[in-house]
């Protein structure tokens, strides 16, 4: 059996539950790949540059060639880790026959089955606008993290129940040990101003964003003005101030569906909301579906 695994919108797994199809949310996403074994027309070998819509991690066991982001190219050197954020604009050229692992997976998908909290992985780095992440595997990390891919692969080639969940876990649990490699190079970024007012923007919203839903709330609690705020915002992150406040609204709802029997209307107020129909529209128009769509989806989601 190939090792290839993809799971998003556009392609549902080989493998299907002969008695229902679920349903999968637009966002979520998650392909894990050995290096070895990928297709030679897999996007990652492509050679072209490409704007990231999704996290990825390369696993250069083996193997040479470069991998350029942003258009600063770096030489791959084996047992070294690549930590890639949406957004990069990533460009391979592998040679020879190069061995390891290729992640792909999107923040929903972390976020939904897992117990990850944003703000403080590897994961919410690109906020502080870091480039490409580089982790150097000694002996002691290659064997965790060989363990853990092992069983990524095999518990999405089959389809056991609460699949979603050991997956998220397992990732959840690979984004914490790369986590603790960079926690210092992440404080030395924090030293810049712009970054700084990211960061406490960030810190803010992830406190805040229930009662405040604009970005001039904000500007005011930074002492900055609003378009300042969102213009430095946007120049770090690549995304308006506005996303990242609608981003945790969204997210808290979805997380608050998945892991509570509360109604619409009971989640609406708990994020805020006066008006179930301001926030179901609000929903809508943040996430590409209604909340009821999403929430029958939930159902189909929990036999994978």
């Amino acid at each position: 059996m190939t090792s290839k695994i993809l799971y998003d919108a556009d392609v549902l797994p080989a493998l299907q539950h002969p008695r229902k199809q679920p349903k999968v949310e637009k966002n979520d996403h998650f392909e894990i790949q050995r290096l070895e074994t990928i297709r030679s027309d897999h996007h990652l070998l492509s050679g072209q540059q490409e704007r990231l819509q999704y996290f990825e991690i390369i696993w250069m066991q083996e193997g040479t060639g470069t991998i350029a982001i942003d258009a600063v190219h770096h030489p791959f050197n084996n047992d070294m880790i690549y930590c890639l954020t949406p957004g990069q604009v990533r460009q391979c050229k592998l040679q020879h026959a190069p061995k390891g692992y290729y992640i792909s997976f999107s923040q929903d998908f972390l976020y939904r089955w897992a117990t990850y909290t944003m703000g403080n992985t590897w994961l919410d780095t690109h906020i502080y606008g870091m480039g490409l992440s580089m982790i150097s595997s000694d002996a002691d990390m290659q064997y965790e993290i060989e363990d853990l891919m092992t069983k990524m692969s095999k518990e999405y080639c089959n389809h056991y129940l609460l699949r979603s969940e050991v997956l998220a876990g397992l990732l959840n649990i690979l984004v914490i040990y790369f986590s603790r490699r960079q926690h210092v190079r992440v404080n030395e970024l924090a030293q810049s101003k712009e970054i700084e007012l990211v960061q406490r923007f960030i810190s803010l919203v992830k406190v805040h964003f229930r009662t405040m839903k604009f970005v001039a709330d904000y500007a005011s609690e930074l002492c900055v003005t609003a378009n300042h705020l969102n213009r430095i915002v946007k120049k770090i992150t690549g995304t308006p101030a506005s996303s990242h406040i609608q981003q945790h609204i969204i997210m808290e709802a979805k997380r608050q569906a998945l892991h509570s029997n509360v109604s619409m209307k009971e989640i609406a107020y708990l994020l805020g909301f006066d008006d179930h129909s301001h926030f179901s529209k609000y929903f809508k128009n943040n996430s590409g579906m209604n909340f009821t769509s999403f929430k029958k989806g939930l159902t189909a989601d929990a036999v994978l």
